[in-house]
């Protein structure tokens, strides 16, 4: 059981505001605000999002033994005002996920679609915050790796027609092969979020 008195008094300890932790965690203001006045009971993932945001183990938000029904009936007369907490939708996530595959209809859209849909909706689904920072930072870095690959295979060839020989098919393989990984990664990443697992792109900026 978790104190919201202890995740109070923790992140007031670390001098962060709501916003700042929100913006850390990846986890909703509203949410941070419904879970601190005890109006809400988080689930395991966004405890672990603020545990690691706060830089202590969950262990820290239990309950002091003496301190467990003072918070509480501290926590209790206080004012709702803060607005409804998100909501969870696994659907939007891998929608979310999956929209980064509009790079097959054009180039950029990996970029430009899932931050719409991040951006519109990010204060109102229960972890698109995060899973949408974690999509745009994998097609960010992966735009970066293409224009590093197509910059090598231009350096590649130079050198090759400096030794009066031609690398046929060599644009064409890096354009194919980079398209094949960002495909594999997302529908891999697609499976994971339905299996529950948020933890996904690991790797990126």
């Amino acid at each position: 059981m978790f104190s919201a008195a202890r995740i109070l008094a923790i992140r007031k300890s670390k001098g962060l505001s709501q916003e700042v932790l929100a913006e850390q965690s990846g986890v909703s203001l509203r949410t941070i605000q419904r879970v601190e006045q005890g109006d809400t009971v988080p689930r395991g993932y966004t405890l672990q999002a603020l545990a690691t945001a706060l830089d202590v183990p969950l262990e820290a938000f239990r309950p002091e033994p003496e301190a467990a029904a003072p918070a509480a009936e501290t926590a209790a007369p206080l004012p709702i005002t803060a607005a409804p907490s998100t909501l969870p939708d696994p659907q939007f996530l891998q929608l979310l996920n999956l929209s980064a595959l509009s790079f097959l209809v054009l180039p950029l859209l990996n970029l430009v679609v899932p931050w719409l849909l991040w951006r519109k909706h990010r204060h109102e689904v229960e972890h698109a915050a995060e899973v949408g920072r974690r999509v745009l930072g994998f097609q960010i870095l992966w735009q970066v790796g293409c224009f590093l690959a197509y910059l090598l295979a231009g350096l590649v060839q130079v050198v090759a027609h400096a030794f009066h020989t031609f690398i046929p098919g060599l644009y064409v393989g890096v354009f194919i092969g980079s398209y094949l990984l960002n495909l594999g990664v997302v529908i891999y990443y697609g499976w994971q979020l339905r299996q529950g697992h948020l933890d996904i792109y690991r790797f990126r900026l």
